[in-house]
């Protein structure tokens, strides 16, 4: 039996693979390339597989502790089934003699990066858990990562490990004696010439000694193409006659990076019946855990001259909110006052005399009737038609949000386009109910794209529980389910339900791992000016994230679990994000590139899409890690673009830090607060006991820096570019906490608002700031970028909104000192102006506050818009107010008149 039997054959079958599109039967069921136990440094794996084989290379030592290396293969199809014969090799007459079997090892996979490995060796046996060797979570945009051999001098090779920066392996060949051996090393950064070194330590079964290791010289890859390298050796290492090791021309034995593109990208399912099958080997793992969603957006200045709009996180991308106007009529929704909660009814107000004159124009049912669900809404707004996107919330678990599968099960998502030919008078023309929770929602042009996710409910189906009948009835009732009693129904205007994505637009992320899941994420694209739905695609599993730019939607979700809040869960040592592209063209959605960035985006399932921003084709992303980067950093940023050498993926152009520009982002302990992308700049706010402002300069994707910071009392959490070089901050005043623990944390104070001076990146300055309100205050604004209003005045002058609910007085509620809580005083609407146009003449000027609540006991009235909900609209003389179904109008002086 020979190392290379199969090459041949191998190969032949690999080539005629090039010109098929990536499916999931592509997909390895394991991560190729190196593996360990970290609990057993000295001993490896490669595992690599081409076709329907499975081969493995052991790297551990034998008796007297001397570095030695196995071989076993076996048929796919025996994974965790069969032993594989565990072969020893040697090198005899100057070339490779015919192995003998030794013992055995059967490789048991748990999932796309876990497997245990049970082996005998002689007398000797056991079992160890094995992972994936990683040392950098950045793909390669040429990945060599496989097992290299000489096809004119076989029986020794190469098992190399590319990783981003990190390029190293093991060569496996034979002493001068004949025996096999080895030696191993990895270097990050360099040119291709890597350290390597020899080690001695225990054999397996034996007891356990340290690995001791010693340089053993160097070997550089110099790589020709994908498949092939010339190995350069200067090894302290006699080798037996005839290896002939370096200068040697080596080629990959197995399949290259470029066709196992299924390992990293969405991937179709290759038939219904391999779709239905992995849908419904999720259904037990829908527990029952409930969640909370926050839909998805973040922020950008809609204005027009004479009032303001939504406000957004790219421009040109409309996102649903719960108040639009165009200028002259202002929509949002009813509210049930008896149940506190919106009712599915549209109300109109009329806008007169530039904002000076406020007149309730009636209220519109919502076609799809009084039992629409209404838990998540929002208003879409273009060319004579108004959008309602309505929907279930997933159930509330309490943290760790999105991370519940079983909360996502029964919901329902409603959408209805209403004409506006009659402005105060919408009238319903197309409506849709989709199965799924409502996430997000975006317009680009007069397509809209509604993004929910569904779970299949199964009649029947009992969670948690451990009894061997009701697991075998669960059994049956899953078995008995067709593939569509698993995908999502779609039922338009009150008519039949038919599937709401065919099975051929259906794809899988890489598990990485994750369990098998039952969820999709839907994708539904609406045209507005011939109603109805164009396309649908569908992604297996939960989604974390979606972002939106005018080209481009992006999906993110990390293949670790859990991730979305390791408050209470230690955050996995090694964490990565992958990020799918999904493009809006004008015809059709598309599956586009993949990449992946190192950490976690965000805590909060609310800012997350504040942690991307695609500018000129480039993706660039903010990540986050308790332990990835070590204790110096918890932040980084990577600039992701398509690559024109792999395509499908979204290669890595740069990452910061880096060992060119080592100063973090944030000081240690600091995980990024707020952030957010303007043109070739990025602003992040870091917090533990003050604010640190970062400027980072992106105008070289290839080096980001940053330009310049900035460290004042309190954070922002939510970042507005203005124009001139200014940047507008809101969040909260804060106090240091050093009566506890290091002093490096802070007791929020009230609401704060602050003008920068970004014009010199090198020097941000804060040129004024006021703080609102004492501990207790809130605004609606922090749960909600869509709460901050802006209008630019013909003078040049920016009037800015944001909702509040101001605590104060001259005693706090009880106890004393930063840590005490006030009295709610009064809720309604922040003012201010900045006037100026430059950083040398810029003010920011505080106006009266329009206040709407003044009675409300301690804690203010129950649903309080100014804290979640509130909306406003700026015109040219007046504001109007929205929250909770009703309409105030402001003036100048801080008046409010209504409800309306």
């Amino acid at each position: 039996m020979r190392l290379i039997r199969h090459f041949s054959f191998l190969v032949a079958l690999l080539l005629s693979s090039l010109s098929l599109a990536a499916t999931v039967a592509d997909r390895s069921p394991f991560t190729q390339g190196h593996w360990w136990d970290p609990a057993r440094s000295g001993n490896g794996f490669e595992i690599f597989n081409a076709a329907s084989t499975v081969q493995v290379i052991w790297y551990t030592f034998d008796e007297r502790g001397r570095a030695v290396w196995y071989t076993a293969q076996g048929p796919e199809s025996s994974l965790g089934r069969e032993d594989w014969p565990l072969l020893h090799h040697r090198w005899e007459g100057g070339r490779k003699a015919e192995p003998t079997v030794v013992g055995s090892l059967r490789l048991t996979l748990r999932h796309a990066e876990a497997a245990d490995v049970a082996w005998r060796v002689g007398a000797r046996q056991g079992s160890w858990a094995i992972q994936p060797f990683y040392q950098s979570g950045v793909p390669s945009e040429v990945d060599h990562t496989g097992s290299w051999f000489d096809p004119a001098n076989s029986g020794w090779g190469v098992s190399l490990t590319e990783q981003g920066e990190v390029l190293g392996g093991v060569v496996f060949t034979y002493d001068a004696a004949g025996d096999p051996t080895w030696v191993a090393g990895f270097q990050r950064g360099g040119d291709g010439g890597v350290a390597m070194y020899a080690a001695t330590g225990s054999c397996p079964g034996c007891e356990r000694a340290a690995t001791v290791t010693r340089p053993a010289g160097r070997v550089t890859f110099e790589f020709s193409s994908e498949t092939r390298l010339r190995l350069r050796t200067q090894l302290d290492l006699a080798m037996a006659a005839g290896v002939n090791a370096d200068n040697s021309s080596l080629v990959m034995l197995g399949r290259p990076a470029s066709m196992r593109a299924a390992d990293r990208s969405l991937a179709s399912f290759d038939s219904d019946a391999r779709l239905r099958d992995y849908l419904a080997s999720g259904v037990g793992n829908l527990t029952s855990p409930p969640v909370i969603v926050l839909p998805s957006p973040a922020p950008a200045t809609s204005a027009s001259p004479s009032f303001s709009g939504t406000n957004l996180q790219e421009e040109g991308v409309d996102e649903a909110d719960l108040v639009k106007t165009n200028g002259r009529q202002v929509y949002t929704y009813a509210w049930d006052a008896a149940a506190n909660r919106r009712a599915p009814r549209i109300r109109v107000a009329r806008v007169e005399d530039e904002g000076a004159t406020l007149v309730a124009a009636g209220s519109v049912a919502l076609a799809s009737g009084g039992e629409t669900p209404m838990e998540e809404s929002g208003l879409l707004l273009h060319d004579g038609r108004l959008v309602s996107v309505t929907g279930t919330k997933a159930l509330y678990a309490g943290f760790m949000s999105w991370w519940y599968p079983g909360g996502w099960r029964a919901g329902t998502t409603h959408v209805e386009i209403l004409d506006l030919g009659n402005p105060e008078a919408p009238a319903s023309r197309w409506r849709a109910q989709v199965d799924g929770h409502f996430i997000a929602t975006r317009r680009i042009g007069s397509r809209v794209f509604v993004v929910s996710r569904f779970a299949p409910t199964v009649p029947g189906y009992q969670y948690g529980t451990s009894n061997p009948a009701v697991l075998e009835a669960n059994r049956r009732l899953v078995a008995g389910l067709s593939l569509a009693d698993l995908l999502p129904k779609v039922r338009v205007n009150g008519g039949p339900a038919t599937p709401a994505v065919p099975s051929g637009a259906v794809y899988l992320p890489p598990q990485g791992a994750r369990v098998p899941s039952s969820e999709l994420t839907l994708v539904t694209a609406i045209d507005l000016e011939a109603p109805g739905i164009v396309q649908a695609l569908a992604i297996a599993g939960p989604v974390e994230t979606v972002y939106a730019s005018p080209d481009n939607l992006y999906v993110a979700l990390t293949r670790q679990l859990p991730s979305a809040d390791w408050s209470f869960v230690p955050e996995p040592t090694f964490v990565t994000t992958d990020i799918h592209q999904v493009r809006l063209g004008a015809g059709a959605l598309a599956v586009g590139a993949s990449g992946t960035v190192e950490g976690y985006l965000s805590r909060d399932p609310g800012a997350a899409p504040f942690r991307l921003g695609e500018h000129e084709g480039r993706l660039r992303v903010v990540s986050s890690s308790a332990s990835m980067w070590g204790a110096a950093t918890r932040n980084r940023l990577t600039i992701l673009e398509p690559s024109t050498v792999t395509p499908g993926l979204l290669k890595t152009v740069s990452w910061l830090p880096n060992a060119s520009r080592p100063e973090p982002l944030g000081k240690p302990g600091e995980l990024v607060y707020g952030t957010r992308f303007v043109g070739d700049r990025l602003y992040a706010v870091t917090f533990r006991m003050a604010d640190p402002l970062y400027v980072v300069d992106l105008s070289d994707a290839a080096d980001p820096r940053i330009a310049g910071s900035l460290e004042i009392p309190g954070f922002s959490q939510y970042l507005h570019p203005l124009p001139g070089g200014l940047l507008l901050g809101f969040g909260k005043d804060a106090v240091p906490a050093l009566e506890f623990g290091d002093g490096s944390w802070a007791w929020f104070q009230g609401l704060k608002v602050s003008l920068f001076d970004v014009s010199v990146p090198a020097a941000p300055r804060e040129m004024r700031h006021f703080v609102v309100g004492k501990r207790g205050s809130e605004s609606a604004l922090l749960e909600s970028h869509h709460a901050f209003s802006l209008l630019r005045r013909a003078d040049g002058t920016l009037s800015l909104a944001i909702p509040a609910a101001v605590h104060d007085g001259a005693y706090p509620l009880y106890g004393s000192g930063p840590a005490a809580p006030y009295a709610w005083s009064h809720s309604g609407v922040l003012r201010f102006d900045v006037t100026g146009t430059t950083p040398a003449n810029a003010q920011l000027v505080q106006r009266p506050m329009m206040v709407t609540h003044r009675t409300g006991g301690v804690s203010g009235p129950a649903y309080d818009p100014a804290r979640r909900g509130g909306r406003s609209v700026i015109f040219g003389d007046g504001i109007v107010y929205v929250g909770n179904g009703q309409f105030w109008r402001g003036n100048d002086a801080g008046g409010a008149a209504g409800p309306y």
